[in-house]
């Protein structure tokens, strides 16, 4: 009975370790195969419908801010490559919507941050599964 509630336990703090937590704002995904990574992560970033703005960075890929469909959330993602590590983060804008029902771009972006039917946070999430690696969920300030 004893070796149950321990295995019970333990791995309940395994899982706890791994899934993310409420205002988890990074996203770290760690890749055994570095080979044409930075075509890799272009590829994840577009497969997500985001636009990457070409400034010339090898190691860090920013988005244009851009709509969820239906939504009048906008998001920017930022992937900063170092090594086999790979860190996503983002900011989202609301854009007040108009007399016709179109949304204006938001005036002022905060830091994505992870809850609960979190539409934006869904965004970077997808960014990461596509580049099937290790995911680490974790907070900075």
């Amino acid at each position: 009975m004893k070796l149950i509630i321990l295995l019970a336990f333990f791995s309940f703090v395994v899982l706890q370790a791994k899934t993310q937590i409420l205002e988890d704002n990074l996203i770290v995904v760690t890749v055994t195969d570095t080979s044409k990574i930075y075509d890799r992560v272009r590829q994840a970033i577009t497969f997500t419908d985001l636009i990457i703005r070409e400034d010339s960075r090898p190691d860090t890929l920013i988005t244009y801010s851009e709509r969820i469909y239906g939504k009048t959330i906008f998001v920017v993602a930022k992937v900063i490559i170092s090594g086999n590590k790979i860190e996503i983060s983002g900011a989202y804008g609301l854009g007040l919507e108009d007399f016709w029902s179109y949304p204006s771009w938001p005036k002022s972006y905060k830091r994505i941050l992870y809850f609960k039917g979190s539409e934006a946070w869904l965004i970077l999430r997808r960014i990461a599964i596509k580049l099937d690696g290790k995911i680490e969920y974790k907070r900075i300030d």
